[in-house]
């Protein structure tokens, strides 16, 4: 039997979800006033699965090119959060992005659809990988609320002057 050190498995998909996960979640603190996230970009966050269960797979991408900007910390989160889904949707569909981070856009969606409407497997590949992407983010943004509380360092008390929910 060879040593364990020799032994590689391949990467499990969870732990690249996780990671990537993390790397979103990492980026809008280090955006965030006092790396302190705010309540209503978690809550935000904490949302994602649900919409993409209700909403689907485009419109929820079409939620993010419409809603990220740099206007205030809610549209940093969400240009931030579409950026990694546009990584996810293109790593599930084999999509070269080439180097650099790229936000939704109209193009992206107009590619995206085309390959889901001639590739009907492709939906499932996509769907299924941004779910599980998006789970790990609203557990990991639930962690943070929770270490941000044990800090003292509630995230109500972080300022926003964002939109009011629903908007």
């Amino acid at each position: 039997m060879p040593p364990l050190a020799d032994h590689h498995e391949p990467p499990r998909a969870d732990h690249d979800l996780a990671r990537a996960a993390m790397l979103a979640l990492n980026e809008i603190r280090d955006v965030s006033a006092n790396r302190i996230v705010s309540a209503q970009v978690l809550t935000r966050i904490a949302q994602l699965p649900t919409m993409l269960r209700t909403s689907g797979v485009l419109p929820t991408l079409a939620f993010y090119a419409a809603k990220g900007g740099s206007d205030g910390a809610l549209e940093h989160a969400y240009l931030i959060v579409g950026v990694a889904l546009r990584d996810q949707v293109s790593r599930a569909l084999h999509m070269d992005e080439g180097v650099g981070k790229r936000r939704i856009d109209l193009d992206f969606l107009g590619e995206v659809t085309e390959r889901l409407r001639t590739d009907p497997a492709a939906y499932n590949r996509v769907s299924v990988r941004l779910e599980q992407f998006s789970i790990w983010l609203r557990r990991l943004a639930e962690a943070l609320e929770r270490q941000q509380e044990r800090a003292g360092r509630s995230p109500e008390s972080a300022t926003d002057g964002e939109e009011a929910p629903g908007a």
